[in-house]
């Protein structure tokens, strides 16, 4: 069940079983890194873990279990959800990023998210932590611009990627393959939907839902090897990026249910109403638990563009800079027992995650059992770093220019070529007050 937000300054009450910590010290080896003055003195500190993830079905009890686990075997740390809805959390954290401080010692982050709290000085350093686990060779490629003069500042806790998720058994009673081309996919979608009832295909559209529509729309460029800007030039008129938003406008025109929210489409999706989504591995999570009928028909496919790329992105736990030590002692003792095999592992398979981010971090035994994970494996990686160039750091006001001049090709019937153009003429006007005096 999703829980209402309660924005990020408010957790969400948490009733946890907790042992005394004297009696576990010795197995769960936290004793050093709670050493700070209150800690030592047995003071139980609590502090609150800021992310989206609570509200999403799956993963979010996934993440309780674990917490639940912690508390169990510690007394000392006390970890409260807080947070809000994915469509909110980036903005409310950059809000509070540039009123100069977080509210929170521990937070979940997004790839764009991430470089942009990091340049603003609100990661403490993970290298410690890392050190002490020995893992600092091993992590994987992706953890490199989390770095500081050499030092880590981020640990991922989910690595996704996208693919075209389908329903095995709606395909197989339409007849219809599973199609490996761009031309085939919008043949197989149009011939699975029989509307109202039934559709081929479903993306986010709206801008009432600025995070999921720029999140899976980055995709579709993509998939014809297109890149959203180059260093700090946009290129939302290229050829690409044209190509692929003119391919998702031809599936909102025959086979979406359009004017549909993703909360919505998610149930469809579960009642067997909406056969496909180009969407990422994490969002298995969601029909694992609210679709138990159509779970087993899951399967995935590499997205169907002549690239056979599908954007990676690596989500980081992170300490807060500007925490006090004792939050900050409690936020790293945190980090450092999840990051251990066994802890890891479990949050892999509770979230049924597929790409660990260092070796020893998922078992093969759990990975072959994944029926619905081949295509997910087999995409190329590119990250969302590579395809935004410097407007990472301006992700969403990016895409907020992006989905408002798309919006009127999509509900104006206007040519797409004209609305990219006139979003590629207000990003070059817009790139000048963004970038006046930023240095990377």
């Amino acid at each position: 069940m999703n829980r209402p937000s309660t924005g990020l300054l408010r957790p969400y009450a948490m009733g946890m079983g907790r042992r005394d910590f004297l009696k576990r010290t010795a197995a769960v080896g936290l004793t050093a890194a709670l050493a700070t003055p209150a800690l030592a003195q047995n003071a139980r500190i609590k502090i609150p873990l800021l992310s989206w993830m609570w509200n999403e079905p799956g993963r979010g009890d996934a993440w309780r279990a674990m917490l639940a686990k912690f508390h169990a075997e510690q007394s000392d740390v006390f970890i409260e959800e807080a947070g809000a809805p994915f469509n909110e959390y980036t903005n409310n954290m950059l809000i509070q990023s540039q009123s100069g401080a977080i509210n929170g010692a521990l937070f979940h982050t997004t790839p764009d998210l991430v470089v942009r709290l990091l340049r603003g000085g609100h990661l403490e350093s993970l290298q410690d932590v890392v050190d002490k686990l020995g893992i600092g060779s091993t992590l994987s490629a992706a953890h490199d611009h989390l770095r500081v003069d050499g030092k880590v500042h981020g640990l991922d806790i989910v690595t996704v990627k996208f693919g075209l998720l389908y329903n095995s058994a709606l395909f197989e009673s339409a007849g219809v393959g599973v199609p490996t081309s761009p031309e085939e996919w919008v043949q197989a979608s149009i011939a699975l939907t029989k509307s109202p009832d039934q559709f081929g295909i479903y993306s986010p559209h709206l801008m009432s839902e600025p995070g999921d529509f720029w999140f899976i729309l980055q995709q579709w460029a993509v998939m014809f090897d297109g890149l959203w800007a180059k260093g700090r030039t946009p290129l939302v008129n290229s050829a690409p990026v044209i190509e692929g938003l003119k391919l998702f406008k031809t599936m909102y025109d025959k086979a979406m249910p359009r004017g549909t929210d993703t909360a919505t489409a998610n149930q469809m999706y579960a009642n067997g109403r909406i056969a496909q989504q180009l969407i990422v591995s994490a969002a298995v999570n969601i029909w694992s638990s609210s679709g138990p009928q159509i779970y087993p028909s899951l399967r995935s496919v590499v997205p169907p563009g002549p690239s056979g790329k599908a954007i990676t992105r690596i989500h980081p736990i992170c300490v807060n800079a500007n925490a006090s030590d004792d939050e900050k002692a409690a936020g790293k003792a945190f980090v450092e027992w999840l990051y251990r095999p066994e802890n890891y592992q479990e949050l892999m398979e509770r979230c049924l995650d597929v790409v660990p981010p260092y070796p020893g971090a998922i078992r093969e035994e759990y990975l072959a059992k994944q029926f619905w994970a081949d295509g997910y494996l087999k995409g190329e990686a590119i990250t969302p770093l590579e395809i935004m160039g410097d407007y990472i750091f301006f992700n969403q006001e990016f895409g907020n220019v992006v989905m408002d001049k798309f919006s009127e090709a999509l509900v104006a019937d206007r040519p797409v070529e004209d609305a990219m153009a006139d979003a590629q003429q207000e990003l070059e006007k817009a790139s000048e007050r963004l970038f006046d005096g930023f240095t990377l």
